[in-house]
């Protein structure tokens, strides 16, 4: 059966790629520089999902600090160059972007990580080839959940948003689907945080990437 969508968006941390361990070490590098506690990847992982600016935010008031996140930024973005490209691909990841690549299904990654960062872990992960579009968390003047990044990719691409799917794994990318009014799929294995991924009307919810190419059966 063929695919049901001419495009897919896809997030990026916590729906194609595991970035837990290297966002919790860019972010303890950070707080180690300004000699403030450290913290386990399962708590960091509760800060993700909104933009590194919101990550660093959250972890500093957690550590009690009242510094100023412009003067952190700089080092951290730093340390963050230094680990991106540890991110690893999920099981099945790239073979199902291929597959739908190959069914003429355009694909593109909406992600609240800087655009900087993007394109060299896809190409790293080996992922780039299938990619027709990225928008980043400082590609754009909104970011998700906002919907304008899925809307601004759906026209690059010529896809009508009718005919465009979002796949992700937190709030923010379900809220950034709604907002603009695309159907939606959920990844049970990502960041989802106390997310219920099964009451906030997904199209469906996948335990593994490959399960994608099988929801034409349920539309």
């Amino acid at each position: 059966m063929a695919f049901p969508f001419s495009l897919v968006i896809f997030d990026l941390d916590g729906t194609l790629v595991d970035s837990a361990a290297d966002i919790a070490e860019s972010v303890n590098r950070t707080l180690s520089d300004w000699k403030l506690p450290t913290y386990d990847v399962g708590q960091i992982i509760e800060w993700i999902g909104e933009g590194s600016r919101k990550l660093i935010t959250y972890a500093f008031r957690h550590a009690g600090s009242e510094v100023d996140i412009d003067e952190v930024m700089p080092g951290f973005l730093v340390h963050y160059a230094e680990t991106a490209l540890d991110a690893i691909a999920y099981d099945g990841v790239v073979d199902t972007l291929a597959a739908l690549h190959a069914q003429g299904v355009k694909l593109a990654v909406c992600t609240n990580k800087n655009e900087e960062f993007v394109r060299p872990l896809l190409e790293a992960r080996g992922m780039l080839p299938y990619i027709d579009g990225i928008v980043g968390g400082n590609t754009l003047p909104e970011r998700k959940p906002s919907g304008v990044p899925l809307l601004h990719l759906a026209k690059e691409a010529g896809v009508a948003a009718s005919e465009t799917l979002m796949v992700g794994d937190s709030e923010s990318d379900m809220l950034a689907a709604r907002d603009a009014g695309l159907p939606f799929v959920m990844v049970s294995y990502g960041y989802r945080k106390s997310l219920d991924l099964h009451a906030i009307g997904a199209l469906a919810v996948i335990d593994r990437m490959p399960d994608l190419l099988a929801i034409g059966s349920s539309r």
